[in-house]
């Protein structure tokens, strides 16, 4: 089943971990032992990786301080000035590996999203990374509220961040045929179940296509095994297909 995920962490401007300039310096792969170092990126295909918000001219970190200023935040007052202070979010959008679509067309729609639930916050920087396992998207957003940067505030907590992958599967999921993030047990699952079999058998074959298409593909190419049982298909001989592929 796929699904696609958002999650996000907290950028400073100063330190040795989680920073601007060391998200910069990732994200358009200026760290050449990391390419070397992390099997997951294939150098020969970072040319393909693809910005859809530039940082233009500057810096990273010059651009987020000058968003954060001309909102009419003063850098040098308050929690601002602290050293562990937060200038920004980085959330990282991804899909289930195996996952195949117009990910440049997926991605802009996931930056409508994120424009719609935060309306002050500018983002900075946004690119896709075709070079690893799944492409997947890094946004830089500056979390301004006011003349504030509540940054732990707008990232949240683990709640928060479930209704947020919640939402985001709400705004796409059903164009992309997604499987929400939600997972039910115990008595919701069994309610659930019943109610998704009610509704599959007072379905049409046209309606049922349509429907439910997407979701089934999804379901047997995680677990094809039931799936060939019902269609009479032997796996003695999928086995052997599979050997002299």
């Amino acid at each position: 089943m796929y699904k696609i995920t958002v999650n996000g962490s907290l950028l400073k401007r100063k330190g040795f971990k989680r920073t601007l300039a060391l998200a910069e310096a990732h994200n358009l792969r200026k760290i050449p032992a990391e390419v070397k170092t992390f099997q997951h990126i294939d150098p020969e295909k970072s040319h393909l990786n693809k910005e859809l918000i530039s940082i233009g001219q500057e810096t990273l970190d010059g651009k987020v301080l000058r968003l954060v200023t001309e909102a009419g935040i003063d850098t040098n007052k308050g929690v601002n000035r602290r050293f562990d202070n937060a200038y920004a979010i980085e959330w990282m959008l991804t899909t289930t590996h195996g996952f195949q679509c117009d990910f440049e067309s997926l991605y802009l729609k996931c930056l409508d999203w994120l424009r719609l639930r935060h309306p002050t916050c500018p983002i900075a920087h946004a690119i896709i990374h075709y070079d690893e396992n799944t492409p997947h998207l890094h946004v830089i957003m500056v979390p301004i509220k006011g003349t504030r940067l509540p940054s732990s505030n707008v990232l949240g907590y683990k709640g928060v961040c479930r209704k947020r992958n919640e939402d985001l599967f709400n705004f796409l999921g059903d164009e992309y045929g997604f499987t929400s993030s939600q997972h039910l047990k115990g008595n919701a699952k069994r309610i659930a179940s019943e109610k998704a079999i009610e509704a599959c058998k007072k379905l049409a074959s046209h309606d049922f296509r349509e429907s439910i298409w997407q979701p089934l593909m999804q379901a047997i190419n995680s677990r094809p095994e039931p799936f060939l049982h019902a269609l009479n298909i032997p796996i003695s001989q999928v086995m052997k297909d599979a050997g002299s592929s």
